[in-house]
């Protein structure tokens, strides 16, 4: 009889993790800690993408989730673009589910590929983030930040960033950096507007909290 036993233990397990209630199923997922998320969700870029990265490669990830999901953002803080390339700036997985969704800066260029800085690249970043050598950590590393994206052109580096959020405004800038010289050929910056916040925008908004452990 014990056969038969574990054959319908087994399929009432199955049964019973097909019909998980999806909250509960955060929840497991969360108590599981944070690193055991980052490692969920780099084994579902894998499979899916057929990409492997590890959490090193990125300046940051952040977790976050709300009573149905959980977002793992893999971000850039800086990210450098020579002539007619294109690169994915933002990967999110979505777990339980698995989704991936990737943003992407361009630089004339429409095929575009994972981020993969060589040497050159960043030395070119060092030269124009720290060009005297002052700083330590110009990439904020496990610091989500709005990212700064330096595009090459055929005789200067152009420098944008842009931090906004919809409710509270934001700030933005761009600086034209002569490639010889280093000199600044130009810069502009201003401020974004804050949206009015209607009263079904908070009823109806997701709401995530950041997991930190």
């Amino acid at each position: 009889m014990k056969p038969v036993f574990l054959l319908i233990l087994c399929c009432f397990c199955k049964m019973y993790s097909q019909n998980i209630n999806p909250t509960e199923e955060i929840k497991q997922l969360i108590a599981s800690g944070k690193n055991h998320i980052i490692v969920l969700a780099l084994d579902q870029l894998k499979k899916k993408e057929n990409i492997s990265f590890q959490e090193k490669d990125f300046h940051f990830v952040l977790v976050k989730a709300s009573d149905k999901r959980i977002l793992v953002q893999f971000g850039y803080n800086v990210m450098y673009l020579p002539k007619n390339t294109s690169y994915y700036s933002d990967i999110i997985v979505e777990l339980p589910s698995g989704s991936i969704s990737k943003s992407s800066k361009s630089n004339d260029e429409t095929n575009t590929t994972y981020y993969y800085p060589n040497k050159a690249d960043l030395q070119t970043i060092h030269s124009i983030m720290n060009p005297d050598g002052i700083k330590k950590d110009i990439f904020n590393i496990g610091i989500p930040n709005p990212p700064t994206i330096i595009k090459e052109t055929e005789n200067s580096y152009l420098v944008y960033f842009s931090s906004r959020e919809p409710y509270l405004g934001g700030v933005f800038s761009e600086e034209e950096i002569d490639k010889k010289t280093g000199e600044i050929i130009s810069f502009i910056n201003g401020h974004y507007e804050p949206i009015p916040i209607l009263p079904d925008d908070t009823v109806h908004q997701e709401k995530f909290i950041e997991i930190t452990n």
